[in-house]
């Protein structure tokens, strides 16, 4: 099996390519050699020749086929020679050759070296031929000496002068220079080139050395040699090198600081400008030229001049943007308002529509600082506003967020300050600049914070439309923030927008579990302007929507308080019903709230009862003090709340009350019942919905089951004779307040105990009262016939020694005067062109008849009943005064007089109020009624005359 071949490297691969290449170029440079004559074909050649030369140089292999290396060889040979007999052509020829057709031949002769000594070398490790290493050492002691040759003496100077430099011998090194001879007429330019780099090292090596005398020295050598040359003749890297010398020369010549240097140095500028004309470096020059001038005698328009210059002449090059930020910024030192119209110069140019986004970023950041450091004026703010919509305009997208952010940074400063200081314009034209589109990626927090600002900058001038402006424009998630809605909060408050006060109060609420802090700010933003109803809206919300407990920085039962205090005074104050129905609404929903945090048994940090005693006496007295002052203005239903709550604090007393605390504890809810209950019974009877009403006199018969249980209690632990009066007399009304919600309940089984309970207060008006209910209502056992009542009073009635007219007129009284008469006209009504008048001979009030259905019916049922009682009663005259008496009277007396006229008032009234509401059949029975009884009196036929006369004036409408 034959031995396998080992693969090549690339690196093998490599080298051999690049020895095939080194002979390629050794061929073809043969060829072109001879004929390179000229300018153009030489630096053609020297082109392609230079990276060649770098290449063999640094190559470091050798060839290992020996065909490969004769072949090497072979090339290297011819070049070698034929750069031989070229140079001696040169030296034994007529015309001098060009310093650059030598230049060829000497490099051209060095890469045939390195082709010899490749092709000669070994492989590493191997032994060399003595041959070989002796031809390669003559081949390049000839290649040194001619390098030597070509360079001369004035270069070995120069090179040795360097030496001494960068050992820092000055004293040799300014005699190896002046040993060399170096006249800048003698030099070729590419040696005039060469000494005129290492002469500009030396210099701007002593400029850093700040030893100015010795650097204009070599500069100015540097400048002479160079300036010896036909420029036309220097390559494009020695006309820089001149340029550069000279500015190293100029920036010497400053640094010796006197007159003469100076005014030197403005010449040489002058004449590099002759020569090039406006350029950068030249503007550049100048204004280093400017800075070096003394304080007292600097130019600033002149620089402002320059940079102006420097800015239409912009080659959109990094290096040249720098130097022109760098420089305006020198500027801003000594004239800020210079330095910011050559910055705004700059975004008006092309800078900004050259596409360079970080360039217009960095320029407007500039220009903010610079605005920032001044100070204010609207002028110059306007001036900023203008500029940066300018930029707008010419930009497709707003700056990154970290440029957005850092102008946000520096303008805020700036609105901070003056804000602080009441400079309100200004800080609201510096926010208007931050909200610039611009600028819109620095984040909606920063803008949010902008707005809250303008916010408060209205406030400040006191432009609440301003605020409400700036609030509209702002994004809904920044409206709804806590501090945004607080800061429109106190807008609302100055422009006495109550409607907007409470929608932002609802905002600011939310977040009031978390922190209530801003909840605080409103309550007392409210108190400070004097806006009660702000300010118990403020407190309500802190009571609703925060969380207590233990560690609440918030003591509860004085929120409370002071929102209560607050409702009251504007209950008291306001005068519309509606304000003041709102109003109390309010009151009452404290006082409940106030339970309802009673009820959860809240402590202190310390563990103890957040509601103590004297807590609960203020809330538990307030309530009571309340109703008894507001009774005759404030409505029944509220009245009821405040009187429930205050029963409802009073059952959390502690047991262990002293006795006479106990005492007026006990007092009070008894008394509270005892209103609580007569308020109920006038609700329940001005009730047209049955359903409330029966709820009204069942909750009010709990009430009188508490007082009576309340009075028990106090009576066996013993009542001065006063007090017990007054509490039984109470208790007398109650018993028939609850006869009356018995009778409506059809709680007929109870009457017994109401009655007996009745008995026991010795009050015979409440006997009378409770025997005119049982009138009007209906007892078991009644039926529809029309003589029912009267054989109910002749049974009940005539027990006694007592005629029964006496009682009927005595009960009758009685009643009236006990009970809560429904509030209605008895005199002249209209109602749609029908004008009657009543018949009032007496003045007998009014009573309340009991409704037992809603709406039409109720009122039919009250009809009913109405015309059972009366016609009943009517019949009375007829038992005493009948027209034809029986021959054995039962009676000893006649029908009184007054009796019989307020039976005749009453039956009439009652059919001016059917005719009131177009019950005609109804109005003329009742009619007839009043006017039969009327013929019985006994008064010469007036009353019969007046009741008639009446009658006539009602105008029925015909079918």
């Amino acid at each position: 099996m034959p031995p396998q071949r080992c693969a090549k490297s690339p690196k093998s691969n490599s080298s051999v390519d690049k020895i095939n290449s080194f002979a390629t170029f050794s061929q073809a440079l043969s060829t072109r050699l001879p004929s390179a004559n000229d300018t153009l074909s030489i630096d053609a050649l020297l082109v392609e020749l230079n990276p060649q030369l770098e290449t063999i140089i640094r190559f470091s292999g050798s060839p290992r086929a020996k065909s490969q290396r004769a072949e090497l060889d072979r090339t290297g040979t011819e070049l070698w020679n034929l750069c031989t007999r070229q140079r001696r052509e040169n030296v034994d020829g007529t015309a001098a050759a060009p310093a650059a057709r030598k230049k060829l031949l000497l490099r051209s002769r060095t890469y045939a070296f390195f082709m010899i000594s490749i092709a000669r070398g070994v492989p590493s490790g191997a032994e060399p031929q003595l041959a070989d290493v002796v031809h390669v050492m003559k081949l390049a002691l000839k290649a040194g000496k001619t390098c030597l040759d070509e360079a001369g003496a004035s270069s070995s100077a120069l090179k040795l002068a360097e030496t001494a430099w960068k050992t820092d011998n000055f004293p040799v090194m300014e005699f190896m220079y002046s040993k060399g001879h170096l006249q800048p007429n003698a030099l070729d330019p590419t040696s005039a080139e060469k000494m005129t780099e290492i002469l500009f090292e030396i210099g701007k090596d002593l400029s850093k050395k700040e030893d100015f005398g010795m650097a204009v020295r070599w500069l100015e050598r540097g400048c002479d040699i160079i300036n010896a040359q036909d420029l036309s003749l220097l390559s494009r890297d020695a006309i820089e090198l001149r340029l550069s010398v000279c500015q190293a020369l100029i920036h010497a010549l400053l640094g010796l600081g006197t007159p003469e240097s100076s005014e030197k140095a403005l010449d040489l500028v002058s004449y590099i400008e002759s020569e090039i004309g406006e350029n950068p470096i030249v503007l550049l020059l100048r204004l280093e030229l400017l800075q070096k001038a003394p304080a007292e005698i600097f130019d600033i328009e002149a620089y402002a001049d320059i940079l102006r210059r420097m800015v239409r002449s912009f080659n959109f090059s990094e290096a040249h943007f720098k130097l022109l930020v760098h420089h305006a910024r020198k500027l801003h030192d000594k004239s800020p308002t210079l330095a910011t119209s050559v910055v705004d110069g700059m975004l008006r140019g092309t800078i900004v529509s050259s596409g360079r986004g970080e360039w217009v970023e960095r320029l407007v950041l500039l220009r903010i600082w610079m605005e920032t450091t001044q100070r204010d004026g609207m002028r110059a703010i306007e001036e900023l506003m203008g500029v940066l919509v300018g930029v707008q305009d010419n930009l497709s997208e707003p700056f990154g967020a970290s440029t957005a952010v850092g102008a946000l940074t520096l303008i805020w400063k700036k609105i901070e300050v003056n804000y602080n200081q009441g400079h309100f314009d200004f800080a609201d034209g510096w926010c208007q600049i931050a909200l610039q589109p611009l600028f819109q990626n620095g984040g909606p927090a920063n803008m949010s914070r902008l707005g809250r600002k303008l916010i408060l900058c209205a406030l400040g001038r006191n432009n609440a439309e301003r605020a409400r402006r700036v609030f509209q424009g702002m994004s809904e998630t920044a409206q709804n923030e806590p501090m945004t809605r607080y800061l429109m909060y106190k807008a609302a408050l100055r422009s006495s927008d109550q409607e907007l006060a409470a929608q932002c109060l609802e905002r600011v609420a939310l977040s009031a579990p978390e922190d209530p802090n801003f909840l605080y700010a409103c309550v007392l933003e409210a108190q400070q302007a004097g806006d009660k109803v702000c300010a118990m809206q403020a407190m309500k919300q802190l009571v609703e929507k925060f969380e207590f407990s233990e560690t609440s920085p918030i003591h509860l039962p004085a929120l409370l308080r002071c929102n209560i205090r607050l409702a009251v005074s504007i209950a008291e104050s306001v005068k519309g019903a509606r304000e003041r129905q709102s109003t109390v609404e309010e009151v009452l929903v404290l006082f409940e709230g106030a339970i309802e945090a009673i009820q959860r048994g809240l402590k202190d940090k310390d563990g103890n009862r957040l509601f103590t005693v004297k807590e609960l006496d203020w809330f538990c007295q307030n309530a009571y003090n309340l109703g008894l002052k507001h009774s005759d203005s404030w409505d029944v239903k509220h009245l009821i709340r405040l009187y429930n709550s205050c029963l409802a604090m009073a059952k959390h007393y502690p047991e262990d009350l002293p006795a006479e605390a106990a005492s007026d504890l006990a007092f009070r809810t008894m008394f509270c019942d005892f209103i609580a209950a007569a308020a109920l019974v006038s609700l329940a009877r001005t009730e047209d919905n049955v359903e409330q009403q029966l709820q009204h006199y069942l909750v009010m018969r709990r009430h009188v089951v508490a007082y009576n249980a309340a009075l028990e209690k106090q009576m066996s632990d013993g009542l001065d004779t006063r007090l017990k009066s007054d509490l039984t007399a109470k208790l007398a009304t109650l018993m028939v307040f609850d006869f009356e919600a018995a009778m409506a309940l059809k709680k007929t089984d109870e009457l017994g105990f109401i009655i007996r309970t009745a008995v026991t207060c010795r009050d015979v008006n409440t006997l009378k009262a409770m025997g005119d209910i049982a009138l009007r209502g209906k007892l078991p056992g009644q039926g529809k016939q029309p003589n029912p009542p009267r054989i109910v009073f002749h049974h009940r009635w005539l027990r006694g020694d007592r005629c029964l007219p006496c009682r009927v007129s005595t009960a009758r009284s009685s009643l009236f005067h006990t009970r809560r008469h429904r509030q209605r006209d008895l005199g002249a009504r209209e109602d749609e062109g029908r004008q009657t008048s009543k018949v009032h001979p007496v003045h007998v009030p009014r009573p309340i008849t009991t409704r037992c259905g809603a709406g039409a019916e109720a009122d039919e049922a009250g009809r009913r009943r109405g015309e059972g009682f009366s016609q009943g009663a009517f019949a009375f005259p007829l038992l005493f005064n009948p027209p034809h008496p029986p021959p054995s009277s039962l009676f000893q007396h006649p029908f009184p007089a007054e009796e019989l006229e307020w039976l005749v008032t009453v039956g009439f009234n009652q059919a001016v109020d059917a005719y009131n509401v177009r019950h005609d059949d109804e109005c003329n029975t009742w009619a007839d009624l009043a006017l039969n009884l009327a013929h019985y009196a006994d008064d010469g036929g007036e009353l019969e005359k007046t009741v008639l006369e009446n009658r006539m004036k009602l105008k029925f409408d015909l079918p």
